[in-house]
């Protein structure tokens, strides 16, 4: 059971502590670009543009996923705008969500960039970054062997243009409030099939069978969800120090309210 429990354990954490990492980078990302050109519609069409990659990978993803699943789909916008709720939409997927649709094909229809994103970040991360080899130097907790395996990452070709692509990724792939409009009747059935299969398999041995590829899913999202965390806190002290750079040159500052606690739907 513990096989089981630590990758999920290992994945809500990360995830929790990515999900207050991106609300505090889109607003102060939000707010160097207001500082940078002083005018507000400037500043949305700059900040879109910094995470245009992790957008469109969103975007896109959503459009698949309900193409495969036979659900048609609409018009189609990578274009920021205003809701009226003070929130900032980057980009949006119109598909149409009749009664067909169920709340399976429309939750997996929302989770589609998160699972395309972590897909991405693991790529980058095992045949760009290798990884690996620095987990491995972490489990053999020598430092020297440490030191080489950050000299190795940092030294990698374009390593900058790799960092920026997860960060793009990683601050767009978690799903927006409308994407997780069909989940808790999701999660209902998905708890209604797990009693039936428990009840079914008398025996642990099937419940041993499904539990490794569930602990091997959740592993992989926690390995995504820790790169992204260490990618995004670098990208969180650069943000910090730009803000505080111009702050101080144009002798002006910004004030977070509400809305920066609004969430940027994509």
């Amino acid at each position: 059971m513990n096989d089981l429990l630590m990758p999920i354990l290992w994945a809500a954490v990360a995830l929790i502590c990515l999900l207050f990492m991106q609300r505090w980078i889109h607003a102060h990302l939000h707010g160097v670009s207001l500082l940078l050109v002083g005018r507000a519609d400037w500043a949305v069409v700059i900040y879109a543009v910094v995470l245009f990659p992790g957008v469109l990978l969103h975007e896109a993803s959503h459009w698949l996923a309900a193409t495969l699943l036979g659900v048609r789909t609409g018009g189609v916008s990578l274009l920021p705008r205003r809701q009226p709720d003070g929130s900032l939409q980057l980009g949006y997927v119109e598909y149409y969500k009749g009664r067909h649709v169920g709340p399976i094909r429309e939750s997996l229809i929302g989770a589609a960039p998160l699972m395309a994103g972590t897909v991405v970040i693991l790529l980058i991360g095992r045949h760009v970054f290798s990884v690996t080899s620095l987990a491995d130097a972490i489990r053999a907790g020598d430092v020297n062997i440490l030191a080489d395996a950050v000299a190795q990452i940092l030294a990698t070709p374009n390593v900058l243009v790799w960092l920026y692509l997860i960060f793009a990724v990683s601050n767009a792939m978690l799903p927006s409030r409308s994407d997780r409009h069909a989940w808790p009747a999701f999660l209902v059935i998905m708890g209604i099939i797990s009693v039936i299969v428990a009840y079914l398999g008398q025996s642990t041995a099937l419940l041993d069978n499904l539990a490794r590829p569930v602990a091997v899913l959740f592993g992989y999202l926690g390995t995504a969800f820790s790169i992204a965390i260490a990618v995004d806190l670098l990208f969180i002290g650069g943000i910090a120090l730009a803000e505080w750079l111009l702050g101080r040159l144009k002798g002006a500052s910004v004030v977070y309210g509400r809305n920066a606690n609004e969430e940027t739907a994509v």
